[in-house]
């Protein structure tokens, strides 16, 4: 992390340190619960004429969408992520290791940055289409949005399902030897049984980010409940059928979000310990490393090179674009103040979770809910709050209250918090964790006072954790579409929403550019949190 973050968390730690990590938790809560509350009322406001309207029309499509698309990435990201994650934990072959953390790197292009560049390749006038003469089927519809989204969400199993795989224990696998199993059966019998919680928790994860995209679907034309959202608030003007919409939206991601809790709620992963020794990894042979090899590099290929290799032939092929350097900036700028807010929030709700009282220890647990809320619910659930705010002022001031309604920054930093604060949550505390309570009663034993353990002793220990936080909500502001376009202000543009309007308007050439550099932003970012996890890994390994 920079100097200029670490002195802003040094002076965050010896605020939370004087007034105790409570407030901080309990206004991380706030900030989820409060859009959610306005949400309601508004949802039980107005007439229900469009909704009966939409009833009748498209809403069945609309819930239909998003299950099958559910289901089509349950499937996908585990026939693809599964493997990938067992070869790369349990086998040693040439390019092991550059696959173990490069398979990760998906997740720094946004699922409609990669539709985008499948459909200039496959539909008529592309490269595949021509040279197929139009056999290969066009990356569009259902099955399209399947394969975008497969692709792009695949390294949330993937992460989760290797980590399961490298933490199983030795003996259970020498047994299983012992009694002839094979590798495949050790498998199916073994490995795959004890990463199931884990393998659930990274599908949860894939078919949360699913629901929630909005510029794939669109663009793809398979519209789901966020499409459904979106379309009722823009072009209709109907803010009690979005808020209606959006709650349904939130039943659908919570359930999954309380299905995964539910499938690791106290279920571990087989961790081995200082008495077991850990899983060796077995050699391939030549043939065995070259299908290895060639799954990998397949996997990686269709999810990043491919997609990316054919925006920058676009980017340099189509002179003329509009400079990119304005929403640039913007990005930046709005990726950069989330990352920075969230790493203090999850700062302050990992030490509530620490110092315990079930007060605080509840806030900060529903403040990690929030990562189930869609970009679309939680921008409608913060118009919605701004709108009984505007009126609270209106009726108490008059004509002398300030418009609060509208975009605005601050309306866009409070959607993205309510949202990815609790992606930075997880990792503080995992962090935390690390921290032996042993290290404080040393330090006090010497006269050291709350802030100074945590300066001195506290912050060193977690800043590996913190900086992989705010680089993971770095890329997920920076790729975050439907909230910014719905709390935007006037003429205020990012790469998302400039790549977005290219594209809508069928000019997937001039959507290159910028989408190209959502590319850019987040890899060094992805490649930062894979060497940090890797080295964090073997730091616990080591002690």
């Amino acid at each position: 992390m920079s100097a200029a973050v670490s002195s802003r968390l040094g002076r965050s730690a010896r605020r939370v340190t004087a007034a105790g990590p409570r407030p901080v938790a309990l206004a991380a809560a706030i900030i989820i619960i409060l859009p959610i509350a306005a949400l309601v009322v508004l949802a039980g406001s107005g007439d229900f004429a469009y909704l009966r309207h939409l009833a009748d029309t498209r809403l069945l499509a609309y819930v239909r969408n998003s299950v099958t698309l559910g289901v089509l990435v349950t499937a996908g990201t585990c026939l693809t992520a599964v493997p990938a994650a067992w070869l790369t934990a349990r086998y040693r072959f040439p390019g092991r290791a550059f696959f173990s953390w490069a398979l990760a790197l998906p997740l720094a292009a946004p699922a409609y940055v990669t539709a985008y560049a499948y459909a200039s390749l496959t539909t008529a006038g592309g490269p595949v289409y021509e040279a197929s003469n139009g056999l290969v089927p066009a990356v569009r519809g259902m099955g399209g949005a399947a394969f975008i989204f497969t692709l792009a969400l695949y390294p949330y199993v993937y992460l989760l399902a290797r980590q399961a795989f490298v933490s199983q224990a030795a003996h259970a696998f020498d047994a299983a030897r012992t009694l002839g199993a094979g590798p495949m059966e050790s498998f199916w019998r073994i490995g795959l049984p004890l990463a199931r919680p884990a393998i659930a928790a990274g599908v949860a994860l894939a078919v949360m980010e699913t629901l929630a995209d909005y510029g794939a679907v669109e663009f793809l034309g398979a519209p789901t409940l966020t499409a459904g959202i979106i379309r009722a608030w823009t072009s209709f003007g109907e803010a009690e059928t979005a808020a209606r919409l959006s709650l349904i939206l939130l039943l659908a991601t919570c359930f999954a979000f309380a299905f995964e809790r539910g499938v690791r709620q106290g279920r571990g992963f087989a961790q081995s310990s200082g008495r077991d020794r850990p899983n060796e990894r077995v050699p391939l042979s030549l043939r065995g490393a070259g299908i290895a090899i060639l799954f990998c590099s397949l996997l990686l290929g269709l999810a990043l090179i491919v997609p990316a290799g054919r925006l920058i032939w676009l980017a340099f092929d189509t002179p003329g674009v509009r400079s990119p350097v304005p929403a640039l900036l913007n990005t930046i700028q709005l990726a950069s103040m989330s990352a920075v807010i969230a790493v203090l929030i999850g700062l302050g709700s990992a030490y509530a979770i620490r110092t315990g009282g079930w007060l605080s220890v509840t806030a900060a647990r529903a403040a990690q809910t929030g990562y189930a809320i869609p970009g679309a619910v939680a921008a409608v659930g913060v118009l919605a709050l701004l709108g009984f705010l505007q009126r609270v002022l209106d009726g108490g001031l008059g004509s002398a209250a300030p418009v609060v309604t509208g975009g605005s920054l601050i309306a866009l930093l409070f959607a993205y918090q309510s949202r990815f604060a609790a992606a930075a949550i997880g990792p503080a505390e995992a962090a935390l964790t690390n921290v032996s309570a042993s290290l404080d009663a040393a330090a006090q034993t010497l006269g050291a006072g709350p802030g100074r353990i945590i300066r001195r002793i506290h912050l060193p220990l977690i800043s590996g954790g913190l900086g992989a936080a705010g680089l993971i909500v770095f890329v997920e502001v920076m790729k975050e579409l439907p909230a910014t376009m719905i709390l935007r202000p006037f003429d205020f543009e990012t790469l998302a929403i400039m790549a977005h309007n290219y594209a809508a308007d069928e000019r997937l050439a001039q959507a290159a550019l910028p989408s190209l550099m959502l590319i850019g932003l987040g890899l060094p970012a992805m490649i930062a949190v894979s060497w940090l996890a890797t080295h964090n890994r073997k730091r616990r390994t080591a002690r």
